[in-house]
């Protein structure tokens, strides 16, 4: 219990410290005046600190262990991952859902399939990770989320996925179609680390720069079995370029991947460390291509029989 004793008689204020998390505490208030005559006390008043923060997670979670549905259990994505604790699963029955969704440190967020879920929010992007870490993104399709092509304004960055100060993020088994951003119409990373495996990227807008990835101030993205197809830029902002992948003082590590027919220049920046993939009008890395990759079809992009790019891209 604390006695707490103002230290005038026009403003009073106190701040009680180093207190344990969870725990109830009781204080009593008495007054004093400049005589030195103290007031009885009064009658106690009792407070609870509130519950530590959870420990932030120090690796993946392994899906499929503690699982929440949607529309099962919670009715949208966004109130599962909010009730969700580190470690959880969200899993996402087929639909098309609404939703900007928020992601939460250490949780698996996992669909029913590429173009069975659906994620599309218009005028903003449809996933988005700000200050997160361990999060494990499968199985679904973002689609027709983030600003209006053609309109964007300056800070609207990310259609599809949009990273900021977020580290081990792993995006599998997805795709990103028809997002539009100022930058980053598919995946914005901008001081992050994200891996992107077995997933396709085809078909976003950019305004200003990068209409399939953008990475920036230091980020980290890697790519493995990822095609990256018929992303575009436009002038509307003014400049910019690469209808692919573009990357500004970060890093890039693409393994396996396809990366074609995205408009003006498909690939920009360092690309020392891309291995093993098919790049249109691009030479350089370590055991590449550049060869039309045959795809079905200008909307199936698998590749058919005999194609010089197999083993690559989503395939």
């Amino acid at each position: 219990m604390a006695t707490v004793s103002p230290s005038s008689t026009t403003s009073a204020g106190y701040s009680d410290v180093g207190l344990s998390p969870n725990t109830p505490y009781t204080y009593t208030v008495a007054a004093y005046d400049t005589g030195g005559n103290v007031s009885v006390q009064s009658s106690q008043v009792s407070a609870t600190t509130l519950a530590a923060p959870p420990a932030p997670p120090t690796a993946y979670p392994i899906c499929g262990q503690t699982v929440e549905g949607v529309p099962g259990d919670y009715s949208t994505i966004q109130s599962a991952i909010g009730a969700a604790s580190v470690g959880d699963t969200i899993q996402i029955a087929a639909g098309t859902y609404d939703e900007n969704v928020n992601l939460k440190s250490g949780i698996c967020l996992e669909g029913a399939g590429i173009d069975q879920v659906v994620i599309s929010k218009s005028g903003a992007p449809g996933i988005t990770g700000d200050n997160v870490s361990y999060v494990i993104i499968e199985g679904l399709t973002v689609k027709n989320s983030g600003c209006e092509a053609g309109s964007c304004g300056g800070g609207e960055d990310g259609g599809g996925i949009q990273l900021l100060g977020s580290s081990d993020i792993t995006l599998r088994s997805c795709r990103l179609t028809g997002n539009a951003a100022a930058n980053g119409g598919g995946v914005f990373a901008s001081d992050s680390s994200v891996i992107v495996d077995h997933c396709l990227i085809d078909g976003n807008s950019a305004d200003n720069v990068g209409g399939g990835i953008v990475a920036e101030d230091n980020s980290t993205v890697a790519l493995t079995n990822v095609t990256v197809a018929d992303n575009a830029w436009s002038n509307h902002l003014g400049n910019g370029g690469v209808g692919g992948i573009r990357s500004y003082g970060s890093r890039f590590e693409i393994t396996n991947s396809i990366v074609w027919g995205n408009n003006d220049k498909n690939l920009s920046g360092d690309g020392s460390n891309v291995s093993g993939s098919d790049i249109e009008g691009w030479s350089g890395g370590t055991n590449n291509i550049s060869s039309n990759p045959d795809f079905v079809s200008v909307t199936d992009y698998h590749l058919q029989a005999g194609s010089a790019a197999t083993g690559m891209g989503l395939n």
